[in-house]
């Protein structure tokens, strides 16, 4: 099949397990046949194994994971392998950790590892079951299964299907997901299953085969890995162009292309597809023409003959039209006008646009059972505002943005939002349009006049393009609202029992706490932490260290801790996907944008007794009902450089992270006795934040001002400043150790805002904000 000089046009990436090199190089010609053939811009990623299987078995292989519902998803509610899912959306969704294809192949069988197809006639040729192991895992497989006398397929109740089956059709070219005759789990889906009389009604495939129908395997005696996955082996039986996909295959057997039939069924569940871009019209008060206008991208030649907005009045009960899409000036940009009647109140429409192989794609998918509507008429529906309030700011240099999507059926005329600082009104500001109903825009407060704990209350108005204005407020009753959190001065060294209040953490997630039944207070997560409920889906539980810690030679990190969150799989490691659950401890050089593990995640399973008390109180929904206690203490010891990620003298911030995917939980993660390198007690944790008085704020003329140090300092030094950083006032003291009292008159300066700095040995450690009226 491979020739020289054929385009590559995808990349295959594999890792293999156990595999002998011979096997490898026989694999990856197989790999280099598909990566001809597969069009994708993300990599592929491949795990291939090398195991004992049941002697009747070759190999199998199959997709790591399924997703519905994703952009460009050609159907709703359909199951599309991750692999292609990936193409479709031009993004690497599972990571570059985890494979998109899982094949094993049996070590016990005797296998010819040639390329030249010249397969001895008692041995298997390698490349031809592996060409054929690889089509599964791209998509020749789906979730039809047999329960007792019954056939289903995906969940019992559910109905799941996948890109596979959406094709599937039986004799009389009626498709066995068609539940008004084929009922899920049902006796007369089972019959059909083993009817010896399946078919796959992909458009590409047929026209291979002009006259013929696909013939798929469907055995009299219903087999589970083999039945309808398959192509008939009686009607492409060796030899045949389309043999590559029957269900078995015979010694001395040699196929190196996957054939025409099956590249038709792939590019049909979606490796060719054609992506539809546009932009619904909104709703109108008066009748005037309704506009459209698309982006269309294919894969496959478009067939501009089979462009077209049909439409109705009567969501095609009766009537039904209509308008040919015809090309704009930019390549790729289609448009189309529909003028309604004067009397018209409502028209539904769909768009329809085909390729030169017969294939035709609609928006929405499922039309005309789904359809898009426009309205005619006088608006009084309000915009609908979806927002995500941050719980906190962290003052690292980034502007403080904010987003809300925002929705009309008529159109968005204004957004914006009006804040207050520590309960101080500020101007509201807008929030721009960007695409996707997006609306965003940045707080326009200059971070000068911020200060660690301070409270910013907010909440976002949308204004509709509707004659009456309509206006959402979000929240409904109340402001979102979210606190500062500022960064210290960097440190060398760290120590905290979390018996006392601080607020050296973001607390968010996290909280400081007397846990019943322990002893003392700790850093607790969530208990218990929560765990999605869908697939696909996960959640991460973080807390920060507010001080930069500059990294020594031989630095460590130390803690007590105790671990009850869901253990791996027996043998898997952190970044295997059956690794679950898992706590870590991260680090950033850029101020919280991005962070790197220092050292590896861990679970319950790192320890004995931890996991043993896991697994012992777990209950049908897999929620493990153990409460830790402080018996289960265990100190856990970090080398700060040791994994590379890190280097002396980098200044970097730590976080704990707990990660929680789908379904099983329990009750997560508390921390003690934190340790950083070699801490210390000099100037730089000089003033702990809450140990500074500054009353009363306002002020008309008087300030007081008291501090508390918990070491001395040489050198103390109070900044007056205007809002500008200009400095217009100082106040100076040597030898403070202890409490420092003094105060400062503002009644000869302007009403207005100004900054307190406080600076120990010349280093700035806390600003407040003074409001002077």
């Amino acid at each position: 099949m491979q020739k020289s000089g054929m385009e590559k046009k995808s990349d295959f990436i594999i890792t293999y397990s156990l595999f002998p090199d011979d096997a490898k190089t026989a694999f990856e010609y197989a790999v280099s046949i598909w990566e001809q053939l597969i069009e994708s811009s993300v990599p592929i990623r491949i795990k291939a194994s090398w195991r004992s299987q049941d002697s009747n078995v070759l190999a199998s292989a199959g997709p790591s994971d399924y997703y519905s519902n994703f952009d460009y998803a050609p159907h709703t509610n359909r199951f599309y392998p991750i692999a292609l899912v990936e193409k479709i959306t031009g993004k690497e969704i599972s990571g570059s950790g985890v494979p998109d294809i899982e094949a094993t192949f049996n070590k016990d069988i005797k296998w010819y590892y040639g390329t030249d197809g010249e397969t001895p006639d008692q041995l298997y040729d390698f490349v031809t079951v592996a060409l054929h192991e690889i089509g599964h895992g791209l998509g020749f497989t789906g979730f039809f299964f047999v329960t007792g006398s019954k056939g289903a397929y995906g969940n019992e109740t559910i109905g799941d299907a996948a890109a596979f089956d959406i094709m599937v059709v039986d004799a009389n070219n009626r498709n066995l997901l068609d539940t008004s005759f084929y009922e899920l789990a049902s006796t007369r889906l089972y019959n059909a299953f083993v009817s010896q009389a399946l078919f796959s009604n992909s458009p590409s495939a047929k026209l291979t085969t002009p006259g013929s129908k696909i013939r798929l395997y469907a055995p009299s005696a219903w087999s589970d890995g083999s039945s309808i996955y398959h192509l008939n082996d009686d009607t492409y039986s060796y030899g045949n162009e389309n043999s590559l996909m029957t269900h078995a295959i015979g010694k001395g057997e040699a196929n190196h292309d996957p054939g025409p039939i099956t590249r038709g069924i792939l590019a049909d569940i979606g490796w060719k597809i054609m992506k539809i871009d546009f932009e619904k019209p909104h709703d109108i008060e008066t009748p005037k023409p309704i506009d459209f206008k698309l982006v269309i991208k294919s894969d496959i030649a478009i067939d501009y003959t089979k462009l077209f907005v049909y439409f109705s009045t009567d969501s095609f009960k009766t009537h039904r039209d209509s308008v040919l899409l015809i090309q704009d000036i930019k390549p790729g940009q289609f448009i189309a006008s529909i003028i309604p009647d004067l009397n018209t109140k409502r028209i539904d429409y769909f768009v329809s646009a085909g390729d030169i192989q017969n294939r035709v794609f609609n928006l929405p998918t499922e039309a005309p059972a789904e359809l898009y509507s426009v309205h005619i008429g006088p608006d009084n529906q309000n915009p609908e505002i979806s927002h995500n309030p941050p719980p906190y700011f962290v003052l690292n240099g980034d502007e403080m943005q904010i987003s809300a999507t925002v929705t009309d059926n008529v159109g968005v005329d204004t957004v914006f939002v009006e804040y207050s600082v520590n309960g101080i009104p500020d101007n509201s500001f807008g929030l721009p349009a960007q695409t996707g109903n997006v609306f965003k825009g940045v707080f326009p407060v200059p971070q000068i006049q911020l200060n660690d704990g301070d409270i910013i209350t907010y909440r976002i108005l949308a204004i509709d393009g509707s004659a009456a204005k309509n206006i959402t407020v979000s929240p409904t009753n109340g402001t979102y609202s979210f606190k500062i959190e500022k960064l210290f001065s960097p440190i060398t060294g760290y120590f905290n029992d979390f018996n006392h209040a601080t607020s050296d953490f973001v607390i968010s997630d996290f909280e400081i706490y007397k846990a019943e039944n322990f002893l003392n207070a700790s850093l607790h997560s969530p208990h218990p932490y929560p765990s999605p409920n869908n697939n696909n889906s996960s959640f991460d539980f973080t807390t920060m260290l507010k001080y930069p810690i500059i990294l020594k030679s031989g630095g460590k990190m130390s803690y007590d801790e105790v671990v009850l969150v869901e253990p791996g799989e027996v043998l898997s490691k952190f970044g295997d996907d059956d690794f679950w659950d898992y706590v870590i401890v991260e680090g950033s050089k850029d101020n919280g944008k991005t962070w790197l593990p220092l050292a590896d995640g861990y679970d319950s399973g790192s320890n004995t007794v931890w996991e043993s008390k896991y697994k012992e109180n777990i209950d049908s929904e897999q929620f493990s009902k153990t409460i830790g206690i402080p018996d289960w203490f265990i100190n856990h010891e970090i080398n700060l450089l040791s994994n590379g990620n890190f280097q002396v003298n980098d200044t970097i911030l730590v976080r704990f992270r707990l990660y929680s995917d789908p379904y099983a939980h329990g009750w997560g993660w508390t921390i003690d006795n934190l340790r950083i390198q070699d801490p210390v007690a000099n100037n730089e944790m000089a003033l702990l934040p809450g140990n500074a008085q500054f009353y009363p704020n306002p002020t008309q003329d008087l300030l007081n001002i008291e501090i508390k140090f918990n070491v001395p300092v040489k050198i103390l030094t109070i900044e007056i400043l205007n809002i500008y950083g200009q400095k217009l006032e100082s106040i100076t003291a040597q030898g403070v150790a202890g409490e420092y009292k003094t105060n400062t008159d503002f009644k000869n300066l302007p009403v207005g805002l100004y900054i307190i700095r406080i600076l120990a040995n010349g280093e700035s450690i806390l600003q407040k904000k003074i409001l002077h009226n």
